[in-house]
């Protein structure tokens, strides 16, 4: 082995898993009453990988109870002991989103996100907001957080589920906490990728520009007064060639058996399900319409399940060709 080869292997051993930095405020843009549009800068940034697309992920420390930003070890194996460490009353909120966006120019780097916001409608005021949306609502450019997300050098960060391997065909399907990775997806697919997208947002004015792509059809369909995610199922079902099922039963009880995170990938099952199990559906015309296609499903836990049961239970589409994600679940806190 000679000294480059051997030098080339240590750095692979001590690569650091993932950035975690201190972050600033830069621009704050308002881009329709569902969506926030945050640019984040800073010197921490520099290392952040710029390779890694689609529906990568990163999570965000905002600052705690007290106002104040906490200190969290910087150490990629070590930060989440540090987050953890502090006691329940004074924890930081932390969330996880989707790079929409990076920046570079020169040593300069810039992370965009955008943030699913709403306003306070009920007696609670502002009480009724989660941490992140409140802060996104108030945030401002030089206020601080903590994002942990790729570096530059890492090989294993893990926060990317878009995986399709040698299919282009794709079926991408999500509600407004989706939309971020939905645009990425588009802007980041090469013109050898077809298919169509299924959004859902609460209004016409939430309809916002996305990545055209030529071979690639994008359907909005606006909630209004609709429950969350019944027009998309509906569309979407439609869309497959499957017949209308009854999506009027009262939301909070379809999502009682929703007790379990709702994530299941072609190398992950939150359910502890075979990852190599197979459901056989029926051979027909549909089917094979989908024999090149790959799923990517993202949102609301209920309208995920119900597309999952279209999918993989009614049409027997293999667990390798989708990967369905409950980003949230009606009426519990967004997890970190």
């Amino acid at each position: 082995m000679t000294a480059t080869q051997t030098e080339h292997s240590s750095d692979t051993r001590t690569a650091p898993s993932a950035l975690v930095a201190e972050v600033r405020v830069e621009a704050v843009e308002r881009l329709s009453p569902a969506f926030v549009r945050v640019t984040f800068g800073g010197p921490g940034l520099c290392d952040l990988s710029t390779a890694d697309g689609f529906d990568t992920r990163f999570k965000v420390v905002f600052p705690g109870p007290t106002g104040l930003l906490p200190r969290i070890s910087a150490v990629p194996e070590e930060w989440q002991a540090s987050w953890l460490a502090m006691p329940d009353d004074e924890r930081s909120p932390m969330r996880t989103y989707t790079i929409r966006e990076i920046r570079t120019r020169g040593d300069d780097v810039q992370l965009v996100a955008d943030f699913v916001v709403h306003e306070p409608s009920g007696a609670r005021g502002e009480d009724e907001l989660g941490p992140a949306c409140r802060w996104a609502l108030t945030a401002r450019p030089g206020d601080v957080v903590h994002v942990v997300g790729p570096h530059r050098l890492s090989p294993i960060y893990g926060g990317t589920e878009f995986e399709p391997g040698e299919l282009r065909d794709l079926l991408v399907v999500g509600d407004e906490t989706a939309l971020p990775a939905v645009a990425r997806i588009l802007a980041d697919a090469g013109p050898g990728f077809t298919g169509q997208v299924f959004v859902e947002v609460p209004s016409s004015d939430d309809i916002v520009d996305l990545p055209r792509h030529a071979l690639i059809g994008v359907t909005w369909l606006v909630r209004g007064s609709a429950p969350q995610g019944r027009r998309l199922v509906s569309a979407v079902r439609s869309h497959l060639g499957l017949p209308a099922t009854d999506l009027e039963v009262p939301l909070p009880e379809v999502r009682s058996d929703l007790d379990v995170e709702v994530w299941e990938t072609p190398r992950y099952s939150s359910g502890g399900e075979d990852l190599n199990r197979h459901v056989v559906a029926s051979p027909g015309p549909v089917v094979a319409d989908l024999a090149d296609t790959y799923a990517w499903i993202a949102g609301e836990s209920w309208l995920v399940k119900a597309l999952r049961r279209a999918l993989v239970s009614e049409l027997g589409v293999e667990r390798s060709r989708v990967a369905f994600m409950g980003y949230w679940r009606q009426g519990v806190s967004m997890r970190s």
